[in-house]
């Protein structure tokens, strides 16, 4: 009973500990300011509507190979909320080569609405209405996840929820507001790290040797990405978005220089977790199953499950990255870029940085969390 009362207790000071920093992520974000804007958009407002009709038309297809279609069509729109609420308008849908929409009846859109104080209100379609699919996208993923991994499945997604929770509501806006990123991508990637783990597997040394592994991964993910930083000249002055970011500095403060590391680091963080758990349940299961073992059988044993592991788990790390790359890949060999001026420019340095500051960390988790596990089982050593 007393230890049933102390795990009891555990939980409770778990259960108190997610929902403070819950709690306190929505005071943080309600009280940083992110009031800059590039532009004025207080007469702005943006309103779901359906197309309830196509008036008319005056398209024609775009030239060569573009199979897009050019040219204006007049609707008329239900809007279905705001201050038109109720009401059907009608107004001009422009289709060009930067901005193309092409509406039927029966679509549901979001239209962009500028009222300007005495001017007349002028009405455009923004875009498709796409909340209906993603939450669609998003029932059918939590279902899933429900059917195939039950009781885990629905605590890993509370587990991801709390970490878009801590990235929404801390991370963006402490970068913003002039945190420095190390500090502020290191405390949301150990906070979401504990947390999950905890949630999904317990209190048990299996969880915590992942957890320290998981934070010695983060800490070694920050190292090897400033010596790649510093060796490849490479930092946030090179991303292609610099300008934007420092006009938001000169207002808020926020560190342009480091914004690369968060983002190298948020990308890594779910291999880094995924490598430690994967390496540290099997160790655990092995040493219930013949207590016999030594530190240094668990460590070797350790080191060979994770062997297995690496090279898919760096291929994704390092896939992930090239994805994201192919359209400007494609533009750079379009342009007729040589391969000297391709491994030399920011993009490929960038890319490079960080696909292999993760895919080290990763390939160092092993290691840590086989000696952490070979650790936990001598005496005296104890995680909480």
């Amino acid at each position: 009973m007393l230890k049933k009362y102390w795990m009891d207790k555990k939980w409770l000071a778990f259960l108190a500990v997610f929902i403070l920093t819950i709690a306190a992520t929505f005071i943080f974000y309600q009280k940083t300011d992110m009031s800059y804007e590039f532009a004025d958009s207080s007469t702005i407002r943006y309103v779901k509507g359906k197309v309830t009709e196509v008036l008319s038309e005056e398209l024609e297809k775009a030239d060569g190979n573009d199979p897009r279609i050019l040219g204006t069509q007049k609707v008329r729109v239900y809007i279905k909320e705001g201050e038109q609420k109720g009401k059907e308008l009608e107004f001009d849908n422009v289709l060009s080569t930067t901005h193309n929409i092409y509406v039927k009846p029966g679509q549901a859109v979001l239209i962009k609405a500028d009222m300007p104080e005495g001017a007349a209100p002028y009405y455009s379609i923004f875009n498709y209405d796409r909340t209906g699919g993603i939450a669609a996208i998003a029932v059918i993923f939590i279902l899933l996840m429900a059917l195939v991994g039950r009781s885990k499945g629905i605590k890993s997604v509370i587990g991801l929820l709390y970490v878009f929770l801590l990235i929404i509501g801390f991370l963006i806006p402490a970068i913003y507001s002039g945190w420095p990123p190390v500090l502020a991508t290191v405390l949301m990637a150990v906070t979401a790290s504990g947390v999950s783990m905890i949630l999904l597997n317990g209190f048990s040394a299996k969880t915590w040797t992942a957890i320290l592994s998981t934070v010695a991964g983060i800490l070694i993910a920050a190292f090897v990405f400033a010596i790649f930083a510093w060796i490849l000249s490479v930092d946030g002055y090179k991303l292609d978005e610099v300008e934007e970011l420092i006009l938001v500095s000169n207002s808020s403060g926020m560190k342009v220089g480091d914004i690369l590391f968060a983002g190298t680091l948020v990308s890594s963080l779910g291999a880094i977790m995924d490598m430690t758990m994967s390496v540290a349940a099997p160790l655990y299961e092995m040493r219930e199953a013949n207590n016999k073992m030594s530190s240094r059988e668990i460590y070797r044993t350790g080191l060979k499950i994770g062997k297995d592991m690496i090279g898919t788990m760096c291929e994704t790390l390092v896939l992930a990255f090239t994805g994201t790359a192919i359209t400007t890949l494609l533009l750079l060999k379009a342009y007729g870029i040589h391969m000297d001026q391709l491994l030399s420019s920011d993009y490929i340095a960038i890319e490079l940085a960080q696909g292999l500051t993760g895919s080290i960390a990763v390939i160092l988790a092993v290691p840590i969390t086989s000696l952490l596990a070979g650790l936990s089982g001598k005496k005296g050593v104890h995680y909480l």
